[in-house]
């Protein structure tokens, strides 16, 4: 008995004495094989075939966009840029699907080298490639996403996970003792480098990783100051070669930033709450950021020649960006995100594993226990992980298949027919709608996207593609343009689920989201037709008179004041909202801790407020001739409110009622 006890000891000793002994994953080709074996085996994604809904709505609007050879910043605009298709994994275009998979093994590869490199520091190199190999497959399957509809997989957020690549490259030389200048130099300028070209895959995901370079580069000597500017200069170059190889006109690029970082910048006003996922998951999620930052300063305050502060620095400032977008796009996988960044610093941090090892597995093990409670309290995430689960165990079947897609004549010809097939007989759009729009251009409201593809229209759509993104008035303004100028004749509009008034996404009242791109749909479209949950709207040219003032009435606490009626059958009665916030509204409705929430109150109804558009008239009372459209609504009260309250008092603000004559 006790030879059998020892047995699995004595063999877990010999495994451990070979890969502290062998040569093995010292040559550049060992280690490359096995990036290309993990790169196979974590590439964790969703089926090749696309999907519909809201979130695989907008990833094919970055694919077809570039069928399409759209002009970004002018005639699109979104988070990821031109190169944003490299993110998307379904299949919707040849070269579009070959270069995405080319890019994410890559991304997938640059992860587990570096970690290698980082491991390699302290550990031999079978070591270095095992640990790597491990930790690897946890950070992707961390980074592995799901659309707004639980059920709907997403592939993984491949951006992300380049950010976290890029730190751990970064990390590389902090950890060295004395790092050559060529290789710092090198280091910052190549990641200098990376961070243009995935400024374009994803906007804030550029910005992370040049924030990561200039970090190293002063980190390790601050008076560097040729080498700050030739890092800076290597980002700037590669911004304006990776846009032009896009097929993007230079002259495009000021407004694709401009508008981009508005659309990002206005995500955590509009959209984020920390409650969105319940108070324990919330707790939770706090409790292991503000326990990992605890770490990080015991750590800093401890440091030396084993932990040299300038790397806890480094895992500082990817904790704070991290952080940034788990909290600021309060959902369970950009909060996954931020705790496979904590997995891949606690893999690299040179601990001592004679001594700490245990200390390393309690934290391992206090963060799993905090995790599993925060998701055992919430049953909405329990298809999260499952999801997560089953992704995983596809990734090596599902890298073979998109193989043989690729590889096989007529095999991706085939796949795309049948999805399209698929998605049309999910659609169900009219047929006589579709031999309306015939060539002509069409923009698709609110988000599927995916209807274009699959039914091969032209699509020339509002510029900010989801109008839900359209935060603040100049996006909304934008949108409205091409409307207001007949630059797209069609407009196919997927009805609300929910009756009259139309609700978007995170309980928005359709109408008031995007107030002046509405308007403009009412007064330079017609309905053709409203069959199947879709409305066909027809440019037709200016139709609706002025704005005329009504009234301003000032409205408070949970009172609710009546809404002007119409003065004829073919008037719409508007309203503006001029938010009277507190101090503590100021600080609890923005994107740094979104705790509540700015709301509506329409018929007794409550709906969030798009807070910066909410001064834009927007349409309270429609003519008949929207009826059953997205456009319609009907309401007799109105009233603001927040949710939920902090205690800061009523809300207050002052409504300006506006009419407005709409032609039949």
């Amino acid at each position: 008995m006790a030879a059998s006890t020892l047995a699995p000891v004595r063999t877990l000793g010999h495994v451990q004495r070979w890969c502290s002994t062998t040569e093995w994953g010292t040559a550049v080709w060992q280690q490359g094989l096995a990036a290309v074996i993990s790169a196979v085996l974590f590439r964790s994604q969703s089926s090749g075939d696309a999907a519909v809904g809201l979130d695989p709505s907008w990833q094919a609007g970055l694919a077809v966009a570039r069928v399409e050879h759209l002009a970004w910043g002018p005639e699109i605009v979104f988070t990821y840029g031109p190169l944003g298709f490299l993110q998307t994994t379904a299949y919707y275009s040849f070269g579009q699907s070959v270069l995405a998979t080319i890019y994410q093994v890559i991304v997938v590869a640059a992860l587990f080298l570096g970690i290698a490199a980082a491991l390699r520091q302290r550990h031999a190199p079978m070591t270095s490639l095992i640990g790597a190999l491990i930790t690897t497959g946890v950070a992707t399957v961390l980074h592995n996403g799901l659309g707004q509809e639980f059920g709907v997989s997403l592939p993984m957020m491949y951006p992300d996970l380049a950010v976290l690549a890029t730190f751990v490259w970064a990390a590389v030389p902090l950890l060295q003792d004395n790092p050559k200048r060529s290789t710092v130099l090198t280091t910052c300028v190549a990641l200098g480098a990376v961070a243009g070209f995935q400024l374009l895959v994803k906007l804030n995901t550029g910005l992370a990783i040049v924030a990561i370079a200039l970090a190293v580069s002063a980190l390790l000597g601050w008076r560097a100051v040729g080498r700050h500017c030739a890092t800076v200069a290597a980002f700037a170059a590669s911004i304006l070669v990776s846009w032009v190889l896009a097929g993007q006109r230079p002259g495009d690029l000021p407004a694709w930033l401009r508008y981009s970082a508005a659309v990002a910048s206005g995500y955590g006003e509009a959209r984020s709450s920390l409650l969105s996922f319940g108070q324990q998951f919330t707790a939770s999620a706090v409790v292991v950021t503000a326990a990992w930052v605890v770490v990080l300063c015991v750590m800093f305050v401890r440091g030396g020649p084993q932990i040299p502060r300038r790397f806890v620095v480094l895992v500082g400032l990817a904790t704070l960006i991290s952080a940034k977008a788990a909290f600021g796009h309060f959902e369970a996988w950009h909060f996954s995100i931020l705790v496979g960044l904590i997995v891949v610093a606690v893999a690299i941090t040179p601990l001592s594993w004679a001594r700490l090892a245990r200390k390393r597995l309690r934290a391992f093990a206090v963060a799993a226990v905090a995790i599993f409670i925060a998701v055992l309290g919430e049953p909405s995430l329990y298809p999260v992980v499952y999801l997560h689960g089953v992704e995983s165990l596809k990734a090596p079947g599902e890298a073979v298949d998109r193989f043989v897609t690729l590889a096989l004549p007529g095999r991706f010809g085939q796949r795309v027919e049948q999805v399209q097939a698929h998605q049309r007989a999910l659609y169900r759009v009219p047929d006589r709608f579709i031999k309306t729009i015939g060539a002509s251009t069409v923009h698709v409201d609110p988000f599927e996207t995916s209807a274009v593809w699959a039914y091969g229209l032209a699509w020339r759509p509002a510029p900010v593609f989801q109008t839900y993104q359209a935060y603040n008035p100049t996006l909304d303004g934008l949108n409205s343009e091409p409307l207001d100028r007949g630059w797209t004749q069609f407009v196919l509009s997927r009805l609300s689920s929910a009756a009259s008034p139309a609700t978007g996404i995170d309980g928005h009242l359709g109408v008031q989201e995007s107030p002046r791109y509405s308007r403009a749909l009412l007064c330079n479209y017609s309905i053709s037709g409203v069959e199947n949950r879709w409305a066909l709207l027809t440019h037709t040219g200016p139709h609706c008179g002025p704005l005329t003032a009504l009234s301003q009435v000032p409205v408070g606490g949970n009172g609710v004041v009546a809404v002007p009626a119409a003065s004829g059958p073919n008037m719409a009665v508007l309203v503006g909202i001029d938010l009277q916030p507190t101090i503590v509204d100021l600080l609890f409705q923005g994107a740094v801790a979104p705790l509540t929430i700015p709301t509506v109150v329409l018929d007794g109804v409550a709906y969030r407020l798009m807070p910066k558009n909410a001064a834009e008239p927007f349409l309270v009372s429609t003519p008949s001739s929207v009826d059953g459209t997205n456009l319609e609504i009907h309401a007799h009260t109105i009233g603001v409110g927040r949710a939920p309250s902090l205690g800061q008092g009523d809300v207050t603000a002052r409504l300006h009622f506006y009419e407005m004559r709409v032609e039949p």
